[in-house]
């Protein structure tokens, strides 16, 4: 990747701020590069606003961020903290690509805040981490030659050590697949 606009991109995402965007989550974020004489057109474009469900997609220069988010204000510390859901047995190949990254606190109040995001749940004691933070992490560990990346979110990933099988693409805290992620 020449030159990453991704903070640009998620700036941009940033304009999406209270009423209906209060606690809103994202479901899935996709991440490209085009060759940009066919790429879309710069700037912010609303895809789908219907039934809870918000699609949009942000262009800077030549990279696109599309957005799908899960709208509807979410009690306050509503979001399920607890491994009830089970799908990592802790049985594992070892000598596969495994990463352990501990996202603080202050790593995610500083991406918010950086961005400009004040959505509420990634404030607190325990804040809920920015999925576009952690793509933001995926593409700083992305191959050279990657134009995609694909992020779906399955629960709330909160402060804290987030567990990485870059075999597999899966995404995991506290024995719990949280996310899943494709680049290609």
């Amino acid at each position: 990747m020449e030159q990453n606009h991704f903070r640009e991109l998620a700036r941009s995402l940033s304009c999406l701020q209270g009423g209906r965007f209060a606690g809103a989550v994202i479901m899935r974020a996709d991440w490209q590069v085009t060759d940009g004489e066919r790429g879309p057109s710069p700037g912010l474009q609303v895809l789908k606003d219907r039934h809870g469900l918000f699609m949009v997609r942000c262009v800077v220069d030549n990279e696109v961020l599309s957005v799908t988010m899960l709208l509807g204000r979410q009690a306050e510390n509503s979001f399920d903290q607890s491994s009830l859901t089970s799908q990592w047995t802790g049985q594992t190949d070892w000598s596969i690509d495994l990463s352990t990254w501990r996202v603080a606190v202050t790593d995610i109040l500083a991406f918010t805040a950086d961005v400009g995001d004040t959505n509420w749940i990634h404030q607190g004691e325990r804040p809920v981490i920015p999925g576009l933070l952690l793509m933001e992490k995926l593409l700083a560990k992305c191959p050279a030659a990657i134009r995609q990346l694909s992020l779906r979110f399955y629960h709330a990933m909160f402060a804290g050590a987030v567990l990485i099988d870059w075999r597999t693409g899966k995404i995991f805290q506290r024995e719990r697949m949280t996310a899943a992620f494709h680049w290609q």
